[in-house]
């Protein structure tokens, strides 16, 4: 029997200061029915201004911007959509909570 993996990710305990911004770092996995989902950062931004993820090389999808990973700011939440399995990189920058 086979085990549906959902969305995961993780956020870096060591976010990096630049200027007045906190950029934030991690890691998301996606199970083979999971096309994303969304990280909240709420406990450590007042907001984002700037974001991205990035799809793991070894990991599914076709390339040539096809099914890239897109991450979106939805207030103090990133979300990623990608295709499904495909895991990764992601950063998030925004103002100190």
């Amino acid at each position: 029997r086979n085990k549906i993996m959902a969305f995961e990710s993780t956020i870096d305990t060591r976010p990096h200061t630049v200027g007045n911004l906190l950029m934030v770092t991690g890691t998301f996995t996606n199970g083979g029915s999971d096309g994303g989902g969304s990280i909240d950062l709420s406990g450590i931004l007042t907001d984002i201004v700037a974001c991205n993820a990035v799809a793991g090389s070894s990991t599914s999808g076709t390339g040539g911007g096809v099914d890239g990973v897109f991450a979106l700011i939805n207030g103090t939440s990133l979300v990623i959509q990608c295709v499904n399995g495909q895991d990764g990189t992601w950063f998030a920058m925004g103002h100190r909570n």
